[in-house]
């Protein structure tokens, strides 16, 4: 992946990559791939990561 490796469902911050993201997986037992790595949230699979940010923005005023 180039400068675009998505972004976490969770919180939006942009993903890293680096050894722990690659097509290693996160032990024997779990076959779920490590697709990139949040500053916040630590390694994460391909159900937490999304192309574009979350609108956090319409979320907060959604709720207000």
């Amino acid at each position: 992946m180039g400068s675009d490796d998505g972004y976490c469902r969770l919180c939006g911050s942009p993903l890293r990559q680096g050894a722990i993201a690659s097509e290693q997986r996160a032990c024997c037992l779990n076959a779920t791939t490590i697709d990139g790595v949040c500053p916040t949230h630590g390694p994460l699979g391909p159900h937490h990561v999304v192309d574009d940010p979350p609108d956090t923005e319409s979320k907060s005023s959604e709720s207000s």
